[in-house]
């Protein structure tokens, strides 16, 4: 009998080693489970960044592509106004020699005549 009692306790201690076993396979598939929603939840906060990213970087490109268009056309409308203004002035400076050259003209006549 005391052959029984020794394979019992044997029995018990074995299937309370099982036991604890079931238990901490159990603790770590929890923790396991945890873990994979909390990398699902971090995938999807980075796929919204990673979309947020992509609408930003396209509004970004299109304010930079505008600055471009705008500086183009400011830099040709400067180049317009400038080649205006040189004509003007081109003009005006035809118009003040022959304004100055007909005004000594008539002096250069009236000194003459006196």
């Amino acid at each position: 009998m005391a052959e029984v009692g020794a394979t019992n306790a044997q029995l018990d201690r074995i299937e309370q080693g099982l036991s604890d076993l079931r238990a901490l396979n159990t603790q770590i598939l929890d923790r396991l489970t945890r873990m994979e929603e909390r990398q699902n939840g971090h995938a999807a906060d980075l796929e919204r960044a990673e979309a947020r990213i992509a609408r930003l970087e396209s509004k970004v490109e299109k304010v930079e592509q505008d600055a471009v268009a705008s500086r183009e056309r400011s830099h040709y409308q400067h180049k317009t106004l400038f080649a205006r203004w040189s004509g003007l002035k081109t003009v005006g400076l035809l118009l003040l020699g022959a304004a100055l050259s007909m005004t000594g003209k008539v002096i250069a006549n009236a000194i003459r005549g006196l």
